[in-house]
């Protein structure tokens, strides 16, 4: 998980952030779990975020569900924590460890939307799939509010959709390695001269 970043310096920060596409990659079968259906990638039952043309879907009794994971503005974001370890040869290791947080909603139409999203809701507080989104460093924050009915008109019918948001913070740690002073050498002089030579390491 997570991806490296060269700078221009010749530094690398290493970081466990998740990408889009992983985060994606995660919900989307989980999501399957959650609903008791079987984990097919190729499933067209959950989907990730809207077609780039026409309406969702085609059919009122077409059951689908639209997945989106959107990054949260949240005053978790502004706090970094930061340490330093030194090693054996002139390398310091950085560590800054922070939390974002990611807004996972799930809009689902169709005529079984409601129980669908009550499923999602009631699988959040199982601790199977609890201790798979805390593999990748995710924790939904379990204050759930109620999944919203709000049947939509679409081509001058009437759709059955259910929104229902969570908020998970994921724990990010970002490693970079930087090169230190071996040794310091210090010469001392008077009007004479050179008095003492001294190497600090």
């Amino acid at each position: 998980m997570g991806v490296s970043i060269a700078y221009p310096d010749g530094n690398i920060l290493t970081s466990t952030a998740l990408t889009l596409g992983q985060i994606n990659a995660l919900m989307q079968p989980l999501t399957l779990g959650m609903l008791g259906q079987p984990v097919d990638p190729n499933s067209g039952l959950v989907r990730m975020e809207w077609p780039s043309e026409g309406a969702p879907f085609a059919s009122r009794i077409e059951d689908v569900c639209y997945l989106r994971c959107v990054p949260k503005e949240d005053p978790y974001n502004r706090i970094r924590d930061r340490a330093v370890a030194s090693s054996q040869d002139t390398t310091l290791t950085e560590q800054w460890t922070y939390t974002r947080a990611w807004a996972v909603r799930w809009c689902l139409y169709g005529p079984n939307s409601l129980d669908f999203a009550r499923a999602v809701r009631s699988a959040l507080y199982q601790d199977y799939f609890t201790g798979q989104l805390s593999l990748s460093q995710l924790f939904p924050v379990s204050d759930f509010q109620e999944p919203t009915r709000a049947p939509e008109l679409i081509n001058g019918q009437w759709f059955e959709r259910v929104d229902f948001e969570v908020t998970m913070y994921e724990f990010i740690t970002e490693t970079i390695n930087r090169q230190a002073v071996a040794t310091v050498e210090v010469i001392l002089e008077n009007s004479a001269g050179k008095i003492a030579d001294i190497t600090v390491s």
